[in-house]
């Protein structure tokens, strides 16, 4: 009975531990403060805005690019639900299906080809109502991870002859 008493006692104290990070909420209606946070965890973090007046964030890891994705939004970068983190590999040959179906099997990420063959890696995040700071931190070096082990799965680096476009906001 005691313990009970102690333990209703200490609840309102282990609550705002709890949801203390909630109070920072990250969601798809500010390209800038999702930028921020990726140049905060050692990446390049580029807002850019295609002719189309779509926005993404230009980032990269592994020596390669990737993008993040404004998606189903109401207006610019406005009311958007979701962030899709998409990266490419323009390969001279084609990718093995193979690679791609084992892949999906076993991956949250998910990978698929385009017209060419050319495999891509890629991770949608519902961004409804937001999700916490530290959430989106772990979700963007979840997806880092995928990406260097994706890469050694296509062969990426044994594919090209050259280093890839470096330039000085490559990431850390």
């Amino acid at each position: 009975m005691k313990r009970t008493a102690l333990l209703l006692a200490l609840t309102p104290l282990f609550a705002d531990v709890i949801y203390a990070d909630e109070a920072k909420l990250v969601d798809a209606s500010n390209p800038k403060q999702i930028a921020a946070i990726v140049q905060d965890e050692g990446f390049r973090g580029k807002v850019q805005i295609d002719e189309d007046g779509k926005v993404s964030i230009r980032s990269g890891a592994h020596g390669a690019d990737f993008q993040i994705y404004f998606e189903a939004c109401t207006g610019e970068a406005s009311g958007c639900e979701i962030l899709a983190f998409r990266a490419g590999f323009d390969l001279d040959r084609t990718t093995d299906p193979a690679i791609i179906r084992d892949w999906n099997r076993t991956r949250w990420t998910k990978s698929f080809r385009d017209e060419e063959g050319d495999p891509f890696l890629e991770l949608n995040v519902n961004m409804v109502h937001g999700v916490s700071e530290t959430n989106f931190r772990d979700t963007l070096n979840w997806y880092v991870r995928e990406l260097g082990t994706f890469i050694d799965t296509i062969d990426w680096n044994d594919a090209s002859d050259e280093d890839p476009d470096i330039s000085g906001d490559q990431p850390i």
